[in-house]
């Protein structure tokens, strides 16, 4: 397989997930101990960048069912991470808010990504980073066909909201406004 080859791109790319998750899922997890699962940290992150939120806004932000997201929140719950105040008429307009244990359990989460982050990053010259950047930036863009493709691609990041991020930029090209911040 040469290394021009698309079939090695696609290798590389499959290569660079693999590091990924190790590095901002697996290993994160295992490090802060506990029986957290990835969707149980998924769902603890969501709720930590996005402050209290609706059931209907965590099946939405993690992509999922109004029942699957309900399903989630009462592992959370049960798990004491968040609290859920229901609304007697509509469960799913229930308010759903990391408890102080929770927000230190996602900060933990965080923490250890950062670091892991930081331990490959550090061990790159500050040329071959910025190039990283660049080219993770190129292919993201390469990959967005339009406006929409970029807010159905958004992770709508909450407090991580970072205008500078390569999806505002390219939805702000599109549409002369960024993505608004949730």
């Amino acid at each position: 397989m040469a290394k021009e080859s698309l079939e090695y791109t696609e290798h590389l790319l499959a290569l660079l997930t693999d590091v990924l998750h190790e590095m901002i899922t697996d290993r994160p997890l295992r490090e802060v101990g506990g029986e957290i699962t990835p969707s149980l940290a998924q769902g603890l992150q969501f709720v930590y960048q996005h402050g209290a939120c609706s059931m209907r806004d965590v099946a939405r932000g993690l992509s999922t069912t109004l029942p699957a997201a309900s399903q989630l929140v009462d592992r959370l719950v049960k798990k004491e991470w968040v609290t859920r105040s229901d609304n007697k008429e509509d469960r799913r307009l229930s308010e759903i808010r990391l408890t102080d244990t929770g927000r230190r359990l996602a900060e933990a989460i965080r923490s250890k990504r950062v670091e892991g982050m930081s331990r490959i990053l550090d061990r790159m010259d500050a040329g071959n980073r910025r190039a990283l950047v660049e080219s993770l930036e190129s292919f993201i863009a390469a990959g967005i066909e339009s406006a929409d493709s970029a807010l159905e691609t958004c992770s709508h990041c909450g407090t991580d909201h970072t205008p500078e991020c390569v999806l505002n930029e390219l939805y702000r090209a599109a549409t002369g406004t960024g993505i608004k911040r949730t």
